[in-house]
């Protein structure tokens, strides 16, 4: 009765095993995706700002490397030609001739640049800046740093996507998400690593609503950066969190 019983006993088949698993697999997925999709969102202008932090020593240490103030020019997309900057970038330099500007190409070794450009030919000009080789309308020895390398969905401030109510310390938040003073907006560094301008800029990510600001806080050229608490499903959040 026993042997017959074991013996009419069937196990689980493969196939029904890879269905089960398949079956399993596939509601985890479903559970965890969005959380994937959150967490990249929130990853791609994280990285942005903190770039811009990054830069933003970088661009105090050559102030004080080379005796000279040093820009961070931003430039809101569309400026000065959509197809060459969709989604917004900035620029990084020694602004050779004054004009609060990056983009004067050298004639004679007197373009904007950053740091000593290379000059591999010894004609004395660096390497490709009396031409625009790469079509950027920026010299090529001015450091340039594009949004849409950071994701296809960040941009600076809020001319579409999610607003917060305020900034931090209860700031007014600009829609162009800069609010550095000039023509165009720049951050300066002077030599002794000190800057006379003040400002923020609000990076966003547009698909989830997801903000932060870096910001210059006080004279000496510390900065700050901060996130915000809300997204685009949580709009009326005010508060912000600094992060560093």
């Amino acid at each position: 009765m026993i042997k017959r019983y074991l013996g009419d006993t069937e196990g689980v088949t493969l196939i029904e095993l890879v269905v089960v698993v398949a079956i399993m697999g596939i509601v985890i997925l479903a559970l965890v995706a969005p959380e994937i999709g959150r967490f990249r969102s929130n990853y791609d202008v994280r990285s942005c700002a903190t770039d811009l932090i990054q830069n933003m020593r970088v661009a105090r240490a050559m102030a004080i490397k080379e005796n000279r103030q040093y820009l961070i020019v931003f430039q809101p997309a569309g400026t000065p030609d959509i197809t060459v900057n969709p989604q917004g970038r900035y620029l990084i330099g020694f602004d050779f001739d004054g004009d609060n500007n990056l983009i004067t190409f050298s004639t004679n070794n007197n373009g904007d640049t950053f740091g000593v450009c290379k000059d591999s030919d010894g004609d004395r000009l660096p390497d490709n800046d009396t031409e625009d080789a790469n079509g950027d309308l920026v010299p090529d020895c001015v450091r340039v740093v594009n949004l849409s390398d950071c994701g296809i969905d960040i941009i600076f401030g809020y001319s579409s996507g999610t607003k917060p109510p305020i900034g931090p310390n209860s700031t007014v938040i600009p829609d162009s998400g800069i609010n550095f003073s000039g023509t165009p907006p720049t951050a300066e560094f002077d030599p002794d690593g000190s800057t006379d301008k003040l400002g923020s800029v609000y990076f966003q990510q547009t698909a989830r609503g997801y903000s932060y600001c870096v910001r210059i806080s006080n004279l000496s050229g510390a900065t700050n950066m901060w996130k915000w608490d809300g997204d685009k499903d949580n709009n009326d959040v005010s508060t912000w969190t600094e992060i560093r």
